[in-house]
C-alpha cells in the first residue's frame, strides 16, 4: 500500500479492501506475536477522502486517549504499531488483558463526547473475533446524524455522505477550539 498521504486522493473500494484485509493480517500477526488481544483503531470517515490535517489530529487524540484510558484502567500495553495510509490511520496496541476489560474501556472513549463517536475502536480476541459491545450490555452505536442505530442507517444510506463528512469535519473542529 502505497505510504505517501496523498490527501486529495480518491481511495478506491480495492484499495478498502486491500487495506481491510491488511488489517486482518496484522492483528492476527500481533495475537500470534503476544498472545494478548489487540485494539485496532481507525476513525469512522465515510467517502473517498480518508487522510487530511485535521483527520490526523484527531486520530492522534484518539491515540492519546486511548493510552490514558488503559493506563487509567491499569491495563499494560505490550506491543504498539501505528500506520498511515492514504487510506487511513490505524493504531494497533496488544494489551496484557481480558479482551471484554479492555473493550469496555475503549467503550468509554467512543461514548464521552462527539469527538469519541467518530472513533472506531475495535478489539480483537486472541481467537481472530471481535468483542461486541452487546457481550456486556452495551447497546449499539448511535449514528452521528440523527441517533437512530449506526447501522440501520448505514445500510439504508439515510445520510449523504458530504453531510456526515461535514459533520465530522465540524466535530473535529469543536474539538480542536477545546483541546
Amino acid at each position: 500500500m502505497p505510504e505517501i498521504l496523498d490527501y486529495d486522493h480518491e481511495v478506491t473500494v480495492p484499495e478498502m479492501m486491500e487495506a481491510r484485509d491488511h488489517r486482518v493480517e496484522m492483528q492476527r500477526s500481533i495475537i500470534e506475536k503476544t498472545g494478548f488481544p489487540v485494539i485496532c483503531f481507525m476513525l469512522n470517515v465515510p467517502g473517498p477522502h480518508k487522510v487530511s490535517e485535521d483527520f490526523s489530529w484527531a486520530f492522534h487524540e484518539g491515540v492519546i486517549r486511548i493510552k490514558n484510558k488503559l493506563l487509567e484502567h491499569d491495563l499494560r500495553i505490550v506491543y504498539e504499531e501505528t500506520e498511515e495510509y492514504v487510506t487511513g490511520y490505524v493504531f494497533y496496541a496488544s494489551v496484557d488483558s481480558n479482551s471484554v476489560n479492555i473493550k469496555k474501556a475503549m467503550c468509554e472513549i467512543e461514548e464521552v463526547d462527539r469527538l469519541g463517536r467518530i472513533y472506531d475502536i475495535d478489539v480483537i480476541k486472541t481467537d481472530g473475533t471481535k468483542v461486541s459491545r452487546e457481550e456486556f450490555g452495551m447497546g449499539p452505536r448511535k449514528c452521528l446524524m440523527c441517533e437512530e442505530e449506526a447501522h440501520f442507517c448505514a445500510r439504508n444510506r439515510s445520510h449523504k455522505v458530504s453531510e456526515m463528512v461535514e459533520e465530522i469535519k465540524r466535530i473535529i473542529r469543536n474539538a480542536k477550539v477545546h483541546e
